[in-house]
């Protein structure tokens, strides 16, 4: 059939080489925006790129092709996931966000053909898929590791892309949960169930902790706060009563230089006042007051008994003035 198909071929070219000057006329072809028209001219890729617009080819002699240049999203289905533990799942839908750049389209369809993304998307994804199952649990596949799945599989799509078809960038992957067995999934939900309960209890229980903690620390804080109030009023008071033993101390001073200077003026001032003449005056006025004589027959001599002594020159004075008294009686 191969073979019958080629030879046909032969004879179209060579017809229509051969065919009238108006009867080779060109049609006409769009390549739409985001695309890159290609060209294949007896099963050969011609190196023209064109960009968007209209263009004409020979019909029959050259083909056109359209490759998309923006991005794209390639949809997997139905990814069979056999775990370790040996139970069978099923990733329904699997989206792959990819771009092949303009510059490198040309090498890409030119190594890969049109349809490369099913060879390093399609069934990449599948290749990735089932490794990364066979080495996993259901529940590891299921629950815990299924949030790294979509970051697994863009990395190991990439890795590839690099190497093999550069130029094809993978944005972005996503995946939905795998389809499991009825009964096993109704034993993951009853878990979930219990898991959740637990994570529930526990919550509760910090939330309980962490308001006796904040008690606690008002608690706390409520006492530190009156002991620090307690201290600041001692601190107070104690210096309130140094303030006023100072105080007092330096008023008790102060009337005693007061008492100290009136007794050394006074002192100064009896000092000034103790001459002759005023010592002479009050000895005769001490004796004035205090004396007393005794007149008789039987008494031969005068006898003075002074209440408060006196002084030697007072003395004189007084028996200078008795003996005067006594010569003129």
């Amino acid at each position: 059939m191969s073979c019958f198909a080629h030879a046909l071929g032969i004879i179209i070219l060579v017809l229509a080489m051969c065919a009238p000057r108006a009867c080779r006329a060109q049609i006409p072809h769009v390549v739409p925006e985001g695309h890159v028209g290609l060209y294949f001219r007896g099963g050969r890729l011609l190196e023209a790129v064109a960009e968007p617009g209209m263009y004409l080819h020979l019909p029959f002699i050259t083909s056109m092709i359209d490759v998309l240049v923006r991005v794209q999203t390639d949809v997997v289905r139905n990814v069979p996931c056999g775990t370790k533990d040996g139970i069978m799942s099923e990733f329904e839908r699997v989206e792959v966000v990819n771009a092949l750049r303009k510059d490198k389209a040309h090498s890409v369809v030119k190594a890969y053909g049109a349809d490369y993304d099913v060879v390093w998307i399609h069934d990449k994804i599948h290749h990735e898929i089932n490794k990364f199952c066979s080495n996993k649990t259901l529940r590891e596949v299921y629950v815990d590791d299924f949030a790294a799945l979509g970051e697994v599989l863009e990395f190991a799509l990439q890795t590839d892309l690099d190497i093999h078809a550069n130029g094809v960038s993978v944005i972005a992957v996503r995946t939905t949960k795998p389809t499991i067995p009825d009964s096993i999934r109704r034993n993951y939900e009853a878990m979930e169930e219990q898991r959740t309960a637990a994570l529930v209890a526990l919550r509760t229980h910090e939330v309980v902790e962490r308001e006796l903690e904040t008690e606690r620390v008002r608690v706390v804080s409520t006492a530190r706060k009156h002991a620090e109030e307690a201290e600041i009023k001692s601190v107070a008071e104690a210096r309130r009563a140094r303030l006023q033993a100072e105080t007092q101390s330096y008023e008790e001073k102060l009337i005693a230089d007061s008492k100290r200077y009136s007794a050394e003026e006074e002192a100064a001032a009896n000092e000034a006042l103790l001459t002759e003449p005023y010592l002479r005056l009050q000895a005769t006025r001490v004796w004035e007051h205090t004396t007393k004589a005794y007149f008789g027959e039987r008494i031969p001599t005068l006898m003075i008994d002074p209440v408060q002594p006196a002084n030697s020159a007072a003395m004189t004075t007084a028996s200078a003035w008795w003996s005067t008294r006594k010569d003129q009686s």
